[in-house]
């Protein structure tokens, strides 16, 4: 799996393995990050407070980057009705200007609901109990039968890592890392490492 770091630039320079997440209002400048194919993404920030001009700028800013791994659809915390509501507006904006949508699992998804054919990536939403779950677990199985990216949102622990590469995910991100990077992206790395070699092992 693939640790990706927003707003900790300086410190995530330091580790190869670690890959961006940009985020709308950082102010981040392409030419300063690392974007290594593949392994960057751009997320919508509806878990804060999301605001259109700052995800459009965001958008605008990194246009014609090549390698983003999928942008996060704007999404409703917590609510799947609410964000498949407006998932066809946003998902076709951002094929517009040639990234790949994700489409946020929120709580109550199912496989039956998605709308598998318009997706690039899958992201990992809702709650906690929620995304541990056996909704949760089934889009994650779905969406690799598929071929698709899998990534998990809100991992910032040894055992949120562990869940989430036992339930498939490919990349996952937490405001921990960012928020601690000199302490926790070192930490982070090393969990991955172990979770990695644990699961060769099973």
């Amino acid at each position: 799996m693939i640790l990706l770091v927003s707003g900790a630039t300086a410190t995530s320079r330091r580790y190869r393995a670690v890959g961006e997440l940009i985020v709308p209002g950082a102010g981040n400048n392409p030419d300063a990050l690392r974007l290594e194919f593949g392994r960057w993404a751009m997320d919508n920030r509806c878990f804060n407070e999301f605001r259109v001009a700052e995800f459009m700028r965001m958008l605008e800013t990194f246009y014609g980057r090549r390698g983003c791994r999928f942008v996060s659809a704007p999404d409703v915390v917590a609510d799947a009705h609410e964000t498949l509501l407006q998932w066809p507006f946003w998902a076709r904006l951002i094929r517009g200007v040639r990234f790949v949508p994700a489409l946020v699992a929120q709580d109550g998804l199912t496989v039956a609901d998605v709308p598998w054919s318009e997706l690039g990536a899958l992201f990992i939403g809702g709650t906690t109990e929620w995304k541990l779950g056996p909704q949760a677990r089934d889009l994650i199985g779905y969406a690799k039968t598929r071929g698709l990216w899998v990534h998990m949102g809100r991992v910032n622990s040894q055992r949120r890592i562990w869940d989430a590469a036992r339930m498939g995910c490919d990349s996952f991100d937490g405001t921990g890392f960012s928020r601690w990077p000199d302490i926790r992206i070192p930490k982070g790395l090393s969990w991955t490492t172990e979770t990695s070699q644990q699961g060769r092992l099973v």
